[in-house]
Parts: structure tokens; sequence; C-alpha cells
């Protein structure tokens, strides 16, 4: 992530700045800071900033009468080894008022990069911004190449190979190729053992210790994770088996089949942040929620908790395995898993979620299934064991 520092009291260029990061898909990498006189940058610039957005022609104060002179006098003491401020990487100058700036111009042009003309009518400013954060980026990322002390674990769902699990490595492997993975498979879940607790959890618990033995041997690196589906399943379990030592960066749980009210505090105790993708029509969760024991659609209505920086749901418009789509530019772990992964940049919200009709009847309708689900077990058993019963009293009669 980079840090990018933007002081200007136009409010209409202020918006043009952060709409021309947002549609670059850049916001998860940009953490942007918006002050409007100079006595609120020089708050912000004891922190170090990789860009100073800067208006030439500023108020010292909010609403005081707009100058050159205090633009250049912040640009001073910004440039003064002997003042507290901290002097960003690289520094733009922005202004519409071109005849202003003659008179400030050689002293200006010292100490920024360039001085753009900040027409809100033009657009050539905004991709000369564009192609600085950019710049900026590729060379956090070069630095990020020469780490080798990053790990991702990635965990599919039941019924499939897990192709998404090398599509994100070989994404991941364009920002570093130093970081190390491990895919971890278990080829087709046969639905039998998915549906019924106690062989879904003999075979949970067989993958999560081969699970928890790779943190543990990895426990000096950055981990981060990747779960889908079931994979959400068998990652808790493996956090609890894992011991204390055991420290992760980010956990990321996407279409996730453990109910609402699931307790994970032993996954956000060991994670900087936990983020839990939801997928607004996600049938296949619905399904698991009204009619397998054990399980829910947390990975569709989200984890029943308070938000907090170490957790948070997002909600996208998708179905089960929208996350890894990939027709769109960029994709969906391009936009919002890369960025925390190779920058450490600090996850936004997301949602999506509109109400629509009959909202309120599903909802109820669910909840019904849900209620009933028990009961529909019981009566399966009862009707095996009435058959069973029967076949064998056949049998023993003939």
């Amino acid at each position: 992530m980079i840090n990018v520092l933007l002081v200007d009291d136009n409010r209409t260029r202020i918006d043009q700045i952060i709409e021309t990061i947002a549609d670059a898909s850049l916001s998860p990498e940009v953490n942007l800071v918006v002050c409007e006189s100079a006595d609120e940058a020089r708050l912000e610039l004891s922190s170090k900033y990789d860009l100073l957005i800067l208006d030439v022609v500023l108020p010292k104060k909010i609403d005081s009468t707009p100058h050159a002179s205090v633009s250049m006098s912040l640009l001073s003491d910004i440039c003064n080894a002997r003042k507290r401020y901290i002097r960003p990487t690289l520094m733009i100058g922005l202004t519409a008022n071109l005849d202003e700036l003659d008179k400030y111009k050689t002293e200006f042009s010292k100490n920024v990069t360039v001085v753009l003309d900040g027409s809100i009518y033009s657009n050539d400013w905004r991709n000369d911004i564009l192609g600085s954060i950019h710049s900026l980026i590729g060379n956090q990322l070069k630095l990020i190449q020469r780490e080798d002390d990053k790990f991702l674990v990635t965990i599919h769902g039941i019924r499939t190979h897990g192709q998404w699990q090398q599509d994100l490595k070989s994404n991941l492997d364009k920002y570093s190729r130093d970081f190390k993975s491990i895919d971890f498979k278990y080829g087709f879940f046969d639905l039998l053992s998915f549906s019924i607790p106690p062989l879904r959890n003999k075979n949970t618990n067989i993958i999560a210790k081969r699970i928890a033995r790779t943190l543990e041997e990895n426990i000096d690196k950055d981990i981060h994770i990747v779960a889908h589906s079931y994979g959400t399943y068998i990652l808790s379990r493996a956090i609890q088996l894992c011991s204390e030592q055991v420290k992760i960066k980010s956990t990321i749980m996407c279409g996730s089949p453990l109910e609402h009210n699931h307790n994970i505090d032993h996954i956000i105790m060991r994670s900087e942040v936990t983020i839990n993708e939801c997928g607004t029509r996600d049938s296949i969760l619905v399904l698991a929620r009204c009619f397998i024991l054990g399980l829910g659609d947390a990975g569709r209505v989200g984890f029943s908790r308070e938000h907090t920086s170490q957790f948070f749901n997002r909600f996208h418009k998708g179905g089960h395995s929208h996350y890894f789509d990939q027709k769109k530019s960029p994709n969906f772990y391009q936009k919002f898993w890369l960025p925390i992964m190779t920058t450490g940049a600090k996850p936004s919200l997301h949602d999506e979620r509109e109400a629509y009709f009959a909202e309120g009847l599903l909802d109820i309708t669910i909840k019904t299934l849900t209620f009933a689900k028990p009961f529909f077990y019981v009566m399966i058993f009862y009707f095996l064991a009435i058959s069973t019963n029967k076949l064998f009293l056949r049998w023993f009669d003939f």
C-alpha cells in the first residue's frame, strides 16, 4: 500500500482524484488522506507519505483566503531538514491558476517533481497523477519481490480439484515470485460423508491436522490463508489444533458453509485481519443451511458478529464460486486479495446487498427449513431402520 497526501481546497478536484483512483481499481492499494489547508497538512506530515499532491494556491486555515505564498511556505518547511516534517518520496504541484504560479515558479519547481495544470475541465493532470501512483506501486512491488518470508496457504471445497488455487498462485507470481505457497487438496468429497456429521468430522480432522502441522512449520513467516467453501470448515478446525505461537497475517474465507452464529474467535485472535467474503446469490449455501446438519450459510449472510479492525464481512453480487471468475479484469482476487497479500494494503468494506421483492418470505422459508432440518434426519433414519428391519425379517423367515 502507498500513502498519498492530497492538500487542496478545491472540492471538485478532490472528488475527481478520488474517482480516478477508484476507477483504476487502486483504492485497496492507495491510502488517500485529504487536507484542505496548510495547517491541516502540517499535522499530517509528521508521518511518512509516498506522494504529496499540493495545490499551488492554498489557504492557511479552512475558509481563509487561498494564496500561493501559503503553499510556498508549506513546501519550504517540508524540505527544510531542520524542521520536524517528513518529506514525501514524490511531490506534485497542482493548480489551475497559472498566473499566480508564475511569481513562485522557480522556487516551487526546485522542490516538486512537476507542476501540473489542474483545470477541472482537463483529464491530462489526472492521467499524470495516476501514472505516478502506478510507478510508486510498481517500485513497492519490486522491493516485495526480494522478500522470501511470505507464505500462502489455500484450501479448496468439496467436489472440486481446486483449479482456482493455481490461478491465484499464478497471479501472485506476477507480483512476487518468492512468495512461497502450498495448496491443500483432498480430492472429491462424496456427498454421503459430507452430509453425515460423524463422517464429515472424521475426514475434516485428517486434513486439519495436515494444515495445522504446516502452519506450525512456517511459524517464522508472514502467513496468508485463503479458504473456499468447505475449506473454511476445515480451516476452523485446523486453527483450533494449532499452538498459540501460530500467527496469521490475513485470513480470507469465501463461500463458507459454517453457520452464521459459528464462533470464529479462535481464527480472529490468530489473524491480523479476517475477511469473510459473501455471495448474496449463493444458492448452494441455502441448500446447505436448509438440509445438511451442522452447516449454514455464513458465506451468504455473513457471520453474526460485530465488525472491527480485525474482522468484517464483505458482500458481493454472485454465487458460490464467482470469486474465481477469470472473465473480468481485474478479476476478483486481483482486486480484493492480492493488494492485501503483496503490499499490506488495508482491506476496505464492500457491500452490494440490495432489498428485493419477497426477501422476507425467502428468509422465513429458510429459517423454517433450518428449524425442521433435525426432524428430517430423524424421519430418514426412522424409515431406514424400519426398512432394514423388514429386510432382516424377510431374510430370517427365508
